[in-house]
């Protein structure tokens, strides 16, 4: 086994690892539809890394070992093949993180409480009441998000980071504060138990959330592996590839040129 073999080996046991400890944690067929089909699709799209990176390393040794070829007709045609290879990998991690995004929207909707708009007005009220006396909103919104209340859910919506904004507080302390309170409201929606199909549906957006970093694996496991083989085989990346001559053969593709695409058309 030579040091690409090894590392293919091991990147991709990484991924799969990373990928059955998300399954195991959050097991699909228990999560709430229509969610679940978005989580689902994700999944699908990550499934297919390891199919792709077999399968360029596959047909990269069989032109390193066609002595047929010319060594610049090889070197072009195993640059083709890496760069169908690159675009294929960045069109799945866009299925996946375009999919954990649609579900997470999807979960949120239904992990808060629903409020009339009566409901609505009067959170609104206690809220105000609560934070005008606060010199610290941030805090104090991160700690009305746990409430499992229309205060609560009133907060974690767009109105939070209106107040937020209003009380003069910066854009990017808004931006990561918003994303810590959702965090710390969802955690409470799936703890509790008065209502089942909230934490059902705030465990989907967790699960949801976890995907983004499936995406993020699969998108270092990928750019790292078809860089690596471009380093072993000697084809570095070209700024701006220089068009086919039609009179020669093209170069092999990854998966077909008709890889189905999974879960939503970009």
């Amino acid at each position: 086994m030579n040091a690409l073999d090894s590392e293919i080996s091991t990147m991709l046991a990484a991924l799969k690892k990373a990928t059955d400890q998300h399954t195991a944690e959050y097991p699909t067929g228990q999560l709430p539809p229509p969610g679940r089909t978005y989580v689902n699709n994700a999944l699908n799209a990550a499934a297919t890394i390891p199919t792709l990176i077999t399968s360029a390393y596959d047909r990269l040794e069989t032109l390193r070992a066609n002595d047929t070829l010319h060594p610049d007709g090889r070197k072009r045609m195993m640059d083709e093949l890496l760069s169908d290879a690159e675009q294929k990998a960045d069109e799945k991690v866009s299925q996946i993180e375009g999919n954990a995004t649609v579900a997470r929207a999807t979960f949120i909707t239904g992990a808060f409480p629903k409020m009339t708009k009566g409901q609505e007005m009067t959170a609104r009220e206690d809220a105000r009441m609560i934070l005008d006396r606060d010199d610290n909103p941030i805090g104090t919104i991160s700690r009305l998000a746990l409430r499992q209340d229309d205060v609560g859910a009133l907060v974690v919506t767009q109105w939070g980071q209106d107040y937020l904004r209003s009380r003069g507080c910066d854009d990017r302390d808004i931006k990561t504060a918003q994303a810590a309170i959702v965090g710390q409201a969802l955690n409470g929606a799936a703890g509790q138990v008065a209502d089942n199909d909230r934490a059902e549906a705030a465990r989907g957006a967790m699960a949801a959330q976890s995907l983004t970093g499936i995406a993020g694996a699969a998108a270092q496991v990928a750019g790292r592996l078809l860089q690596s083989m471009r380093e072993h085989y000697g084809i570095p990346r070209v700024a701006t590839a220089r068009p086919r001559d039609p009179r020669r053969p093209a170069a092999p593709t990854v998966l077909g040129e008709d890889i189905d695409t999974i879960g939503l058309t970009y």
